[in-house]
């Protein structure tokens, strides 16, 4: 039997043969100093000038990853650079300094000496394979400590092996191993929701789009849905301007196998203005409508990347009208509120009191009770303003002149339009009016309430995108009808997305760009949306037609615009609440219904808390530190956030077992426009 010492020699010489094996040889764990094995302890690493000098590595980084390949048990020890120290020879050895440094000249040969590294144990794992676990298991002075291959630390750090790639693993000073460990996040983790903080220029836009494009090129991608204030993702199928980010190390490495769609589903609000546009153009009908919006769409906002579109092919699936070209499927978006139950139609009006909430659904009940349809806007308009000026009878004009702001009439006449039959209802919109009022007299509410209700629901015809009635040729018998322009259903919107091999994404920002409306049309559209997409789930699960492997994934951008903190006056801060309480429900019965929400925001400060509650993963690119300690991260790496370079991002999620990796996202996959660039 040898003795110790013999033992222990063959044991150091095959720590260091397979130390060698599995990276390059940089260093020993220092034999002058203890080596203390403790919750936030250090280890000290001597690294010869030699290597120091000469050789590329992360011993040159605070922040980068060493690997300790322990003697006893050849686990391999995952380290992070905590600190590293360098020493005059001539200052080590106490010698005073010159009276004056202008008398002194450079001595290099003084720098021959050992750097010191203190470097954080975080996980070990055996080098032969198996899960990392935490570092606790004591560490042998003259242990070899190396530069790991790309696999041993993707190992070790346990980063997913599958997922959406978002970028390459990085460190404080720039990419780990030159960008050839890729960072990822499994599709499951986006179930329990993302949010992504980022100034503007930080890259969170382009972020954004390659994740996008990493999700659509999986072999069972969801569906993706990205709600786009900005017209930043319409943008999705095309490649960037100069192709593929070719030289770009992240790209090289980690992004070679992701593709643009190749074809958008754009599904956009249209407001009353916008198809009495259409038709001024002498657009006529539900079809003709579509195409001619699509097509002005294109032109707007693909035309000048893209250049001219292919033939346009449009006709009508399952009740909604559809354009689709080469790369796009239009469908055109808006409420049809005689099909939505009250409480669906309350989403659309926070803020309200209970007792006015109560108010609107005996109203809608009763009326619906009696003619088997709920009433449309206008009509629920005009009667509430009639009834509210003092309960006085108005003539018939009065009415007509309320109705009339809110139609698309054509070249049709005032006195026609208001004789033409809803076709969803059976009436005309005049006598739907009349019969309002009577079921209001009926109810007798509070004057407040109907005072509320009148200014919620005129609020939501003013933005256009609700009970748009378009009037269509007269029929057989003379008289024409009044066609609500459907609301597409979610069936058919992911049946045309799955066959296009296309993300959805609706452009919110269209309508306001070309100067159709404010915000407050695109928000009420997000909100129904939003809960129509989880009703849609919901009816799945319950018919047991939810597939487990499929899953829906909706991006959110600019997400403070739609669920903002609980400030301003009294009103307002009760809808803001009740927002909150509509994404809490949409976000917790997602959770189980394969619905994820990506939030991304540049001020988390103007973002509703309860998204910084619900979402279990943050992605921070370059931000303000104190935005960075409302998140909760880390606080060792909260002081760099302001500092990150540009695509650079700290991931904090459970997906990792450290809790957190840096990474940095490639130059756009996809179009990427952005004017503050030029």
């Amino acid at each position: 039997m040898k003795g110790l010492g013999d033992y222990l020699e063959d044991m150091v010489a095959r720590a260091y043969r397979e130390a060698e094996r599995h990276g390059r040889l940089i260093g020993r764990v220092s034999r002058y100093s203890e080596v203390r094995t403790e919750a936030g302890g250090r280890v000290r690493v001597e690294v010869d000038p030699e290597v120091y000098y000469r050789v590329e590595g992360p011993h040159r980084r605070v922040g980068d990853y060493l690997v300790i390949i322990d003697p006893k048990t050849l686990n391999a020890v995952l380290a992070r650079v905590a600190g590293i120290t360098r020493l005059d020879e001539i200052a080590g050895l106490g010698v005073d300094p010159p009276l004056s440094p202008y008398t002194s000249s450079p001595d290099p040969q003084s720098l021959l000496t050992l750097t010191f590294i203190d470097v954080e144990p975080l996980l070990e794992a055996p080098l032969e394979g198996g899960p990392p676990a935490p570092a606790v298991s004591a560490i042998e002075p003259q242990s070899p400590v190396i530069d790991p291959e790309p696999g041993l630390l993707e190992r070790l750090l346990h980063l997913p092996g599958e997922g959406v790639t978002l970028g390459a693993l990085a460190s404080p000073g720039g990419l780990v191993k030159g960008g050839r460990v890729p960072v990822r996040l499994p599709l499951k983790v986006f179930l329990q929701h993302v949010l992504i903080i980022g100034t503007t220029g930080s890259g969170k836009t382009t972020l954004m789009k390659n994740m996008a494009a990493s999700m659509m090129s999986l072999s069972n991608p969801p569906l993706l849905v990205v709600m786009d204030l900005n017209q930043d993702f319409i943008q999705l199928p095309l490649e960037p301007s100069g192709g593929p980010p070719s030289g770009d190390p992240v790209y090289e490495s980690v992004y070679r196998g992701v593709k643009p769609p190749g074809r958008v589903v754009v599904l956009t609000p249209v407001t009353t203005t916008m198809a009495r546009m259409a038709v001024e153009e002498g657009a006529s009908g539900l079809e003709g409508i579509t195409l001619s919006l699509a097509r002005l769409h294109y032109a707007d906002s693909l035309e000048p990347l893209a250049g001219p579109p292919g033939p346009w092919r449009v006709a009508t699936r399952e009740g909604t009208p559809v354009a689709e070209e080469d790369k796009v499927v239009f469908i055109p978006y808006s409420i049809n509120t005689m099909r939505l139950p009250t409480d669906s139609l309350l989403s659309l009006m926070p803020g309200l009191t209970s007792l006015s909430r109560e108010t609107l659904r005996r109203i809608r009940e009763r009326f619906r009770r009696i003619h088997g349809h709920y009433p449309p806007l206008q009509a629920l308009y005009a009667a509430l303003v009639q009834y509210s000026e003092r309960r006085r009878d108005h003539g018939e004009e009065d009415i007509v002149d309320l109705l009339l702001a809110h139609i698309v009439s054509g070249s049709y006449s005032e006195a026609e339009v208001t004789t033409f039959k809803v076709n969803e209802l059976g009436m005309s919109l005049l006598d739907a009016a009349q019969e309002v009022l009577a079921v209001v007299r009926g109810v007798r509410p509070h004057p407040g309430s109907v005072e509320a209700l009148h200014r919620r629901i005129g609020a939501i015809l003013d933005s256009g995108v609700a009970d748009i009635l378009v009037s269509t040729p007269p029929g057989g018998g003379g008289t024409g009808a009044l066609t609500p322009l459907p609301e597409p259903g979610w069936g058919l919107v992911s049946r045309l997305a799955r066959e296009s091999g296309a993300p959805v994404v609706v452009d919110l920002g269209w309508p306001a760009n070309r100067g159709l409306g404010g915000l407050e049309g695109p928000r009420l559209a997000a909100y129904r949306i939003l809960e129509a997409l989880i009703s849609w789930r919901q009816r799945l699960w319950a018919s047991r037609s939810l597939s487990t492997g499929e899953k829906v994934i909706v991006f959110i951008d600019e997400a403070h615009q739609f669920f903002p903190q609980e400030r301003g006056a009294r009103e307002e801060q009760e809808a803001n609440r009740q927002v909150a309480s509509m994404i809490s429900r949409i976000a917790r019965l997602g959770r189980a219904r394969g619905l994820g929400l990506v939030f991304s925001t540049h001020s988390p400060r103007d973002l509703h808390d309860i998204i910084l509650q619900l979402a279990n993963t943050r992605i921070v690119l370059r931000t303000e530190r104190g935005h960075a300690e409302r998140l909760d991260l880390p606080g060792d790496i909260t002081p760099l956030l302001p500092r990150l370079q540009d695509r650079m991002m700290v991931v904090a999620s459970h997906a990792y077992r450290e809790g957190y990796v840096m990474a940095q996202t490639s130059l756009p996959l996809v179009a990427h426009y952005d004017a503050s660039a030029q």
